[in-house]
């Protein structure tokens, strides 16, 4: 017996397709995390690599030349970042002393603050800290060097050059698949997506930029070692949504806490990172980043834990962008609309559009799995 004429073929096929594509995303990770990378890596080198195919004519010369211009400033702040992390590891011995002090300026908040005692304070920790060591190991493992993580890395390399040695072919295909009548629009697509990536990923290089000067320069005035270590390892986190902005303060609150010789600094260093954290998403992103990634916080939100539990933290970095992409080819699909809305960062302001524009039989989702006549 039929209900409202919806198809179980039709929602037991979705079902099972569904099924497929999460099997595939994960268990296909080591190949799909570093092609996904390369891909949009290529979207972002694209109009550079135009521009040095203008003055050789020799394509691949212009992709090595383009990757250069990417790759050269990255390995200078890698060697930096090197530099800086060996002398934090040099200062070890040295802050493990510091520790305990840290640690009684903890227990004399809780006591003060809380009104805990050090024997009530010390059953939080030993109760709380195991729950943190098992969540940060869990975190820890997406940064592993692994040999499949170094292959990853150098697989990503490899797709970026063949994207865009064999672009003009992809995108011919991808146009090819449609109606002559709708060629030009699915180029628009392949021309918005592309607007989309490269926005998204020079808008977040931007950002990290200003989030490093302005906690460096934070943590120098606050008298923090190694200020633009911890300033723009902390900028670097936050490519992570949400959950890299929040660890990327703990490290130097975590160091600050054992090498201050003033209390109020690591104080200090918490509202140091809630003011730059504040000012990054009420003014930094939006004005540098812009609508190229208009998705609203409750999609970005399950969008990265989605992404966490297929991909990890490859997955967190994927996640706005890759929904970004999404809406974009949402919105070229009238009937899909409605859900591309769902997705942008202006629901709020026109969720009237679902009563007045969309309020038709052809929007339903419901249409989706009727059987039709």
């Amino acid at each position: 017996m039929k209900t409202n004429n919806i198809s179980l073929r039709r929602l037991a096929n979705f079902g099972l397709l569904l099924f497929m594509i999460v099997y595939i995303l994960v268990h296909g990770q080591s190949i799909l995390v570093p092609l996904t990378f390369g891909a949009l890596i290529a979207f972002m080198l694209k109009p550079i690599c135009s521009w040095y195919e203008r003055k050789i004519k020799n394509r691949p010369v212009a992709i090595g030349l383009s990757m250069a211009t990417v790759l050269v400033p990255l390995t200078g702040i890698f060697y930096f970042f090197s530099k800086q992390c060996y002398k934090v590891v040099a200062d070890m011995p040295s802050i493990k002393e510091k520790l305990n002090k840290g640690i009684s300026v903890v227990y004399g908040w809780a006591k003060n603050i809380l009104g805990y005692t050090r024997a009530e304070t010390d059953q939080f920790f030993s109760e709380k800290l195991p729950e943190m060591v098992t969540s940060s190991e869990a975190f820890g493992s997406g940064f592993s060097t692994s040999t499949a993580v170094i292959t990853g890395f150098f697989l990503t390399f490899i797709y970026i050059f063949l994207f865009l040695l064999y672009r003009s072919a992809f995108k011919a295909f991808i146009i090819m698949q449609t109606s002559q009548e709708k060629r030009d629009g699915a180029e628009n697509v392949l021309t918005n997506i592309q607007k989309v990536v490269r926005g998204y990923l020079q808008g977040l290089v931007s950002v990290i930029v200003i989030l490093g000067i302005l906690n460096s320069v934070g943590l120098f005035v606050i008298g923090i070692e190694h200020p633009f270590f911890w300033g723009f390892l902390a900028a670097t986190l936050a490519i992570i949504p949400y959950i890299g902005s929040i660890l990327g303060g703990l490290l130097p609150f975590l160091y600050a806490l054992a090498t201050a010789e003033e209390s109020w600094q690591p104080i200090a260093v918490v509202i140091l990172f809630i003011v730059v954290q504040a000012l990054e998403g009420n003014f930094i992103t939006p004005k540098v980043v812009g609508s190229s990634v208009s998705v609203n916080p409750l999609a970005a939100i399950v969008a990265l834990l989605v992404g966490a539990e297929i991909w990890g933290v490859a997955g967190m970095i994927l996640s706005l962008p890759l929904t970004a992409i999404f809406n974009e080819l949402l919105k070229q699909s009238e009937t899909w609309r409605p859900v591309s809305m769902l997705i942008s960062d202006d629901l709020a302001e026109k969720h009237h559009y679902f009563w007045e524009k969309w309020d038709k039989e052809k929007f339903r989702l419901s249409n989706f799995f009727k059987t039709p006549h």
